[in-house]
């Protein structure tokens, strides 16, 4: 027996072990396997590129047996894709359904006419971003066709809650807690401005409250200047950000305050387009 197939077996065991435990917090029959399932999803969105069973499982902590008959029965809903030559497992079109639907029921479509309107009064690239885990989430964007070639305008997926002010702005409203400030760490720096620590980020959020808007300057690329404001949802917490990105000179950086009226401006009129007051 090799190394890896003893590691698969004592996972096995480990896991029979804890299916045949008595569920303390009485969860219903297949929650595991459920939670199982979307752990498979998010290994495969956090890693650079497609992997096989074996590296699925090196990531969930599990044997490989299990993780290949999960994967197959999301292979079959649509939810994963193998390719047959490499035998690697890539996310599956329907999570492309899943986006369209989020799209369409959380109605970002109709944020575009004011994205667009915004670039055009501040010449930067208008972002609507939502929060995921430790990350904000980009779900609506118009680049700034002017834009120079020394900066990348495409906006990413997605950028850390501390290096953005897309971030920020997710963050500081309702203030959040030192547990949670201390919970999104360790804190990559991406440039020497970046804030590392939860005792930088909190000035910062606080400081952010009291001006009403979040800046992010040469914070995540060295040229980057964002200024973002929160569209808040019924109870005053940030529902989604509203932001601005630029590439950083001292004429843009004076002009932070305008960029920022303009955004609250837009996060009004948003706001009752995009946020149901009461359950969704």
């Amino acid at each position: 027996m090799t190394e890896q197939d003893t590691r698969d077996a004592r996972r096995g065991a480990r896991a029979d072990t804890e299916a045949d435990a008595p569920d303390t917090r009485s969860r219903p029959p297949g929650a595991q396997t459920v939670e199982r399932a979307f752990d498979v999803l998010r290994v495969l969105r956090e890693l650079p590129g497609p992997a096989t069973a074996a590296d699925i499982a090196r990531r969930m902590d599990l044997n490989v047996s299990a993780v290949h008959r999960m994967a197959r029965a999301m292979e079959h809903a649509g939810f994963l894709e193998q390719d047959p030559a490499t035998r690697r497992y890539r996310l599956g079109t329907a999570i492309a359904g899943l986006n369209r639907a989020l799209h369409h029921q959380r109605r970002f479509d109709l944020a575009r006419p004011e994205l667009r309107r915004l670039s055009e009064l501040t010449s930067g690239s208008a972002v609507l971003a939502l929060r995921d885990g430790r990350e904000a989430l980009v779900v609506a964007d118009l680049p700034a066709e002017w834009a120079p070639d020394a900066w990348d305008t495409r906006v990413t997926n997605s950028v850390p809650l501390h290096a953005s002010a897309f971030g920020k702005a997710l963050l500081a409203w309702p203030r959040p807690s030192d547990e949670e400030l201390a919970a999104l760490g360790p804190f990559e720096r991406f440039t020497e401005r970046t804030l590392t620590t939860p005792a930088r980020l909190r000035a910062e959020l606080d400081a952010a409250v009291a001006r009403g808007y979040t800046v992010s300057s040469r914070e995540l690329r060295p040229l980057q200047l964002s200024v973002a404001v929160p569209i808040l949802d019924e109870h005053g917490g940030s529902y989604l950000a509203l932001g601005v990105g630029t590439t950083w000179t001292r004429n843009a950086a004076a002009r932070t305050g305008a960029i920022a009226r303009h955004l609250q401006d837009s996060a009004r009129r948003l706001r009752s387009v995009l946020v149901l007051d009461g359950p969704r």
